[in-house]
């Protein structure tokens, strides 16, 4: 019988010092993937303006710009004055540059995103023949003020 090359001590080492290299590489690659990068979010333009349905600013009129190349749509809500600004996701603000069909409807008092929430129908203040009514509008770097008027 052959004497072990290596003791089971230093054996031991390496494979601590191989486990503390590999966790350590591990590690990094793992917070370079989650970094959620400026790569991430496509080019956005800032997007506000009023709706006035029938004449009047009404509040709680849910807007969504929809690009017509595809991507994700933008959303946002009217206050008390008819403003509303949209939202690329729960954090930034604006919609994805170029064209999109904009659609509006009642809203609702929860986040459409959360699949616990309640499934129930807008509120009634966007009659139902222009929640039917798409309008194209183009989003462009920088600011937008884009003011839709029903019908």
């Amino acid at each position: 019988m052959q004497p072990p090359l290596f003791s089971s001590s230093f054996l031991g080492f390496i494979m601590k010092l191989a486990g503390y290299h590999l966790s350590l590489c591990f590690s990094v690659l793992m917070l370079l993937g989650c970094g959620g990068g400026s790569d991430d979010t496509p080019e956005l333009g800032k997007v506000s303006g009023t709706i006035k349905i029938d004449g009047k600013e009404l509040p709680d009129v849910a807007v969504t710009f929809s690009p017509v190349a595809g991507g994700r749509a933008s959303t946002g809500v009217t206050d008390s004055s008819g403003f509303y600004e949209l939202y690329f996701n729960s954090t930034t603000k604006g919609a994805i540059i170029g064209k999109h069909n904009v659609f509006v409807s009642g809203s609702v008092d929860h986040d459409v995103n959360d699949p616990n929430a309640p499934m129930v129908p807008p509120a009634g203040n966007v009659p139902k023949d222009y929640s039917n009514i798409e309008k194209q509008e183009d989003v462009k770097a920088g600011s937008n003020t884009i003011n839709l008027t029903y019908p």
